[in-house]
């Protein structure tokens, strides 16, 4: 080889060992495998590789980290851009402690398959609702604590589920599985909850006065999953009841009869979580339980009244009955009905009502007419 040949080739190497270099100083370092990136504050979120694949974003007083469901925000308020998840391409969205979507397929923040419906009303007209003798069922089952609330069936279980708790405290607390024409057992101890229902994922979704904060947990695994910590920049206090629209919106109601000596937050009220996570507050003010009108179009609230939902589930004119009592329960022809501390409709046939309390009290009675779980 020619020196003139000579010289070329080694100006080469070296021209392509200081790109190397550039490249290298230049790349942003990776986060471990299921692991987080971002700090408290704002700005630019560094890109957060996790077991669930990548998410870019932006972070407000909290942190965000990568895992198998995206971006989860933690102590503050996060605005996820799109991101690669487990199941594909996704938006993220504004929100309090809202976990990251799931992917692609419709899923979002409920996850890959989308908002899941339990029931379904048969066409009317029904009869005149009526209720026949109280059965009692679990007898003789020891009860840890004073006080039963939140029933809620879940039909892929066939059974139905309530808590059991100590009433005017946060420590301790239990979910109890009832299975008709079997008996009562304890589900899941010390978590502190209080009302249950069917979550848009197809589990049991939980108001915790516990963790101050909406909980979702696996009917297979028991798995807890947080939903929502925060509304309106302010820690929620004991929240107390809730319902789920089959389209992903979430509505519960936000109460201090569990706080405790702990901080006051929110402060009663009546909040929404929307089908992307996101979580806004309806109304400030004195409430109890909350239902839906089997054909979901009226969100009706103990001792605050009953809202019109449009499409997106946004509330709208507030108008007709203001229910009373603890926790009510709705049937499919519309009747708002209230038994014991809370209740709920279930069986194969949804013609079973489950009802709790007072006190440690568990009864079911069959109806004419079937019901919302």
């Amino acid at each position: 080889m020619s020196a003139i040949a000579r010289r070329i080739a080694f100006l080469s190497v070296l021209a392509g060992a200081v790109f190397a270099c550039s490249s290298d100083s230049d790349a942003p370092p990776s986060a471990p495998s299921g692991g987080s990136s971002a700090t408290a504050g704002t700005g630019a979120v560094p890109s957060a590789s996790g077991a669930g694949g990548s998410a870019a974003g932006t972070s407000a007083g909290g942190s965000v980290s990568g895992g198998p469901s995206g971006g989860t925000g933690a102590g503050g308020s996060s605005a996820g851009g799109a991101g690669t998840n487990a199941g594909g391409e996704s938006a993220g969205a504004a929100g309090a402690n809202m976990a990251g979507a799931a992917g692609s397929g419709g899923g979002g923040f409920w996850g890959q398959a989308g908002p899941k419906k339990q029931y379904a009303c048969p066409a009317g007209p029904f009869p005149e609702q009526s209720l026949g003798q109280a059965e009692t069922v679990c007898e003789g089952f020891d009860y840890a604590y004073n006080y039963l609330e939140g029933p809620t069936w879940i039909a892929t279980e066939g059974a139905f589920f309530f808590s059991n708790f100590p009433i005017g405290q946060y420590t301790g607390g239990d979910i109890i599985k009832f299975t008709p024409g079997g008996d009562c057992e304890v589900w899941l101890e010390d978590v502190g909850c209080n009302g249950l229902g069917f979550s848009p994922s197809g589990n049991l979704l939980a108001a915790c006065q516990g963790p101050r904060a909406v909980m979702e947990y696996d009917v297979k695994t028991k798995q807890g999953r947080t939903i929502a910590t925060m509304a309106d920049g302010k820690m929620l206090d004991s929240p107390n009841d809730l319902i789920a629209r089959s389209d992903g919106n979430v509505y519960f109601s936000n109460r201090t009869a569990e706080l405790g000596n702990r901080p006051k937050g929110l402060g009663e009220g009546l909040v929404r979580i929307d089908p992307l996570g996101a979580i806004s507050v309806i109304q400030m003010g004195g409430l109890n339980g909350v239902a839906l009108s089997p054909d979901e179009t009226k969100l009706h609230v103990v001792k605050m009244g009953t809202w019109t939902l449009d499409a997106a589930g946004l509330p709208g004119q507030k108008g007709g009955p203001t229910p009373e009592g603890d926790g009510v329960a709705v049937d499919c022809a519309g009747n708002i009905t209230w038994n014991g501390t809370n209740s709920a409709f279930g069986g194969a046939d949804l013609k079973t009502l489950f009802i709790v309390g007072p006190g440690t009290e568990t009864h079911t009675r069959s109806a004419t007419v079937p019901g919302i779980p």
